[in-house]
């Protein structure tokens, strides 16, 4: 794209991590959004500690080949300062509409979006392009290696009783097995970051944005975050169970081999105990940022414990 002036006007929406403004100019038909780093220097620390520019570009640039069938196009994109700052240059994504986090997705929209997460990881199902995917990071799932350092500040700032602390006490030790278990799984690119508020839904298709905590790593971690995340209500096991073999058969329709519901299922199991450091590492910080950050921080929290309790204390002890 040669150098072109774009008149900017801010979107309705405000990114915890960077900036997105809507961007037109003359001559041209095409509507974009600019997307650039915060401002805010405690937010610019924690994007430079993600390096979420430099992930979601090269993200960007897996996806290029599949026009716009998952994602936004991006039309330009560069990082600078190790990650923490950037601009993209992408398609608006007209006449299809996101959900608020804090509102939360049905249980069919939560199956419909297992379905293409499911296909988009077939696409990429331990492909040899993610080896060379500079940006991208292997098992980086958020900061789920950074728990053991954030639990006692999480303790100390959230409202638990004696046995959910202990839960919790337990986690490092389980995120531990779960790292190690999923370095000898299947890989594909995993979008990292996958809420309601990043889901774009149109009349037949699904697409996803902010691909900033995008990575090398396995697929069940996405079905995770979105169950545990973004449910309006907390499933059931049985619920649960039922949007895991959505996501499973979607994967072996759309190509994916060898790999059977018995050893998909304690995939999922540790995807689990990974998304249980995402308050832990996140909420205190989150609740720090605004009032609508200190919501989503209470919110969260509360999700991912219901959801991984619906699991039963049987299952869980195979983390």
């Amino acid at each position: 794209m040669k150098t072109s002036r774009f008149r900017l006007r801010p979107t309705s929406t405000q990114g915890f991590l960077s900036q997105t403004f809507y961007a037109r100019r003359a001559g041209d038909n095409q509507n974009y959004v600019l997307k650039v780093g915060s401002e805010i220097p405690e937010r610019r620390k924690w994007a430079g500690e993600l390096r979420v520019f430099a992930r979601e570009v090269a993200a960007y640039r897996l996806l290029a080949p599949l026009r716009g069938q998952f994602s936004p196009k991006m039309y330009a994109g560069t990082s600078a300062h190790r990650g923490a700052d950037g601009l993209l240059l992408i398609e608006e994504i007209r006449s299809a509409t996101c959900r608020d986090q804090l509102s939360g997705l049905t249980l069919s929209e939560i199956a419909s979006v297992a379905r293409t997460i499911a296909r988009l990881h077939a696409k990429f199902w331990n492909s040899p392009r993610l080896r060379r995917a500079s940006g991208l990071p292997f098992h980086r799932y958020m900061r789920a290696h950074e728990v053991r350092r954030h639990l006692p500040t999480f303790l100390q700032w959230t409202r638990r009783s004696v046995p959910e602390r202990h839960f919790f006490q337990q986690l490092p030790q389980r995120v531990s097995l779960a790292l190690a278990h999923f370095r000898k799984r299947p890989v594909t690119l995993v979008h990292g970051d996958l809420r309601s508020d990043n889901i774009y839904f149109g009349r037949t298709s699904i697409r996803f944005i902010d691909w900033g905590l995008a990575l090398v790593g396995h697929g069940a971690f996405d079905l995770a975050r979105l169950i545990g995340g973004s449910a309006r209500t907390p499933l059931t096991l049985a619920q649960q169970i039922t949007i895991f073999e959505v996501w499973h058969r979607s994967l072996i329709r759309a190509g994916v081999s060898h790999y059977p519901i018995e050893k998909a299922w304690p995939d999922y199991h540790h995807a689990v105990a990974l998304t249980l450091t995402i308050p832990v590492t996140n909420a205190p910080t989150l609740a720090r940022f605004s009032s609508r950050g200190q919501k989503l921080a209470r919110l969260i929290t509360k999700r991912f414990w219901r959801s991984a309790r619906q699991l039963t204390a049987e299952s869980l002890s195979i983390l």
